[in-house]
């Protein structure tokens, strides 16, 4: 079986709808639902992790544990650094970094031992690639986006890096596929203009991920 993960409620939204997928169809589990499917032959578990890295890590180590998966596929939106980036861009990184890990009062640099290097996508669409890197807190500052720019990070968000942590360490495949659905504003107003921005993109960027890129890695 292969699994595969969104974390915020508004991204499996609109999973639901894309699948026209009833409320009544969905399982509880201790972290979300999920839904069982079967797609080209393939057995599917779709499942909601929650925000952040935590509840990434657990609800995938829980799924591996119940259906025995083989691959995760980790789907949904992230936050633009990286100033080439437009807006529903679908983004496959080549290298990802948990940049929690760097205490900035102490040390700004990154060392390159705390990368994971990926392997080269199969997806014959249009994307760009880089650096994706995950923590648990939002990207809105403007400061922390400099902070990023400066090391060479490109996107953010807030649990590929544990999902693929967890995924190593079970000796099983995964893949990223990200689309670009907002970044921080530099104004009095950033945080609810960025919002606007966020909730306007991801219905758009996500239909793209799950109708055209998610078939091919499935």
């Amino acid at each position: 079986m292969i699994g595969v993960l969104l974390a915020s409620k508004e991204e499996w939204n609109v999973l639901l709808n894309v699948y026209n997928i009833s409320e009544d169809y969905l399982e509880k589990y201790p972290y979300g639902e999920f839904y069982r499917t079967n797609f080209n032959g393939k057995d599917i578990v779709f499942y909601r992790s929650g925000a952040r890295k935590i509840n990434a890590a657990a609800s995938t180590q829980y799924m591996i544990d119940r259906f025995s998966l083989e691959k995760v596929i980790i789907i949904g939106t992230c936050t633009a650094v990286n100033d080439s980036y437009d807006y529903n861009d679908i983004l496959i990184p080549n290298k990802i970094i948990d940049y929690d890990y760097v205490i900035r009062e102490l040390s700004f640099n990154i060392d390159d031992s705390s990368f994971i290097e990926l392997p080269e996508a199969n997806i014959s669409l249009e994307y760009v690639d880089g650096i994706l890197g995950s923590s648990d807190k939002a990207l809105v500052m403007w400061k922390d986006l400099t902070y990023l720019a400066s090391v060479g990070i490109d996107a953010s968000d807030m649990e590929s890096y544990a999902v693929c942590k967890v995924c190593m360490n079970n000796n099983i495949g995964f893949n990223i596929i990200k689309g670009i659905s907002d970044r921080p504003m530099k104004s009095e107003n950033g945080y609810d203009e960025q919002l606007e921005v966020y909730e306007e993109n991801t219905p758009i960027v996500m239909k793209k991920v799950i109708e055209d890129y998610l078939p091919e890695v499935l």
